[in-house]
């Protein structure tokens, strides 16, 4: 029975934190479950279709930063998205909205932003599993940005739902997490701390702003990001007769540099 390929987006970035460009396949080794496994599929800067979903907090705690993120996440859409790509816009705060289809059309997606109103309640975990469903019925690379201040405070679901719908999806985790008052005394960093982990795990990275000027680097170096990505591909061991998580480690062999990739995978029970 064949096993069909498990494909790694990787991006790797020197310590303080350039993309790097210009490794060769012979530079990448993966692992998985600890045993190397030969590279099947290996693309620089890959082609292959961006699928991004891009989640926007719109609870109250956030909305004095609403306009300024609407702003800047338009100016990385127009230099993001090619015609190959497509992206969707949800909106959240005590329940999930999903504003804009997926869509290649930069202007479409504007009017959804402009859309946007605030709300009451944050469910973040509710919204990335139901997003993430969406989000793996697409073809590509699938992507969440995800602009919040990291507070659920409505969900249904926890923290452990979410991270496996999100590695389900096979989805990678990038966020901006919105201080509505930078170095506030008591301020919970539960919230904080999960948006890491959720980016870490999934081989993302999470951006903390101090002032709202840093909403646009953080776009900035998202695009340049998802466009110097790495495509590894390799045949995975065959599945067994359940659903299991298995490990996934890249590493390169030369250069002092820092890999970002998602650490493991759910595998498809052998039917």
């Amino acid at each position: 029975m064949d096993v069909a390929l498990v494909l790694v987006p990787a991006s790797v970035t020197t310590p303080d934190g350039r993309p790097v460009t210009w490794l060769e396949r012979d530079a990448f080794e993966v692992y998985e479950e600890g045993e190397l496994r030969p590279l099947k599929v290996f693309e620089k800067k890959t082609e292959l279709p961006l699928q991004m979903v891009l989640l926007i907090d719109s609870s109250l705690s956030t909305t004095g930063e609403l306009k300024r993120e609407k702003a800047a996440m338009i100016r990385f859409i127009r230099h993001v998205l090619r015609p190959q790509d497509a992206a969707a816009l949800y909106e959240f705060s005590g329940g999930t909205r999903a504003v804009v289809d997926f869509s290649s059309d930069p202007r479409a997606l504007k009017r959804g932003l402009d859309k946007i109103k605030a709300g009451a309640g944050t469910a973040i975990y509710d919204t990335l599993v139901e997003v993430s469903a969406a989000l793996a019925e697409r073809e590509g690379r699938r992507v969440l940005v995800l602009i919040t201040d990291g507070n659920d405070t409505t969900s249904e679901k926890d923290f452990h739902a979410a991270l496996r719908a999100i590695q389900q999806a096979e989805a990678t985790v990038f966020a901006l997490v919105v201080r509505p008052i930078p170095g506030e005394s008591g301020r919970s960093v539960r919230g904080e701390h999960v948006l890491i982990t959720f980016a870490e795990t999934t081989g993302g990275r999470a951006f903390f702003p101090q002032r709202p000027a840093q909403l646009e680097p953080f776009f900035e170096q998202l695009s340049e990001l998802l466009r110097t990505q790495y495509l590894l591909g390799f045949q995975p061991a065959p599945p067994g007769g359940r659903s299991e998580f298995r490990s996934i480690a890249v590493r390169v062999t030369e250069g002092n540099y820092l890999v970002r990739h998602r650490t493991g995978y759910y595998t498809e029970p052998r039917r």
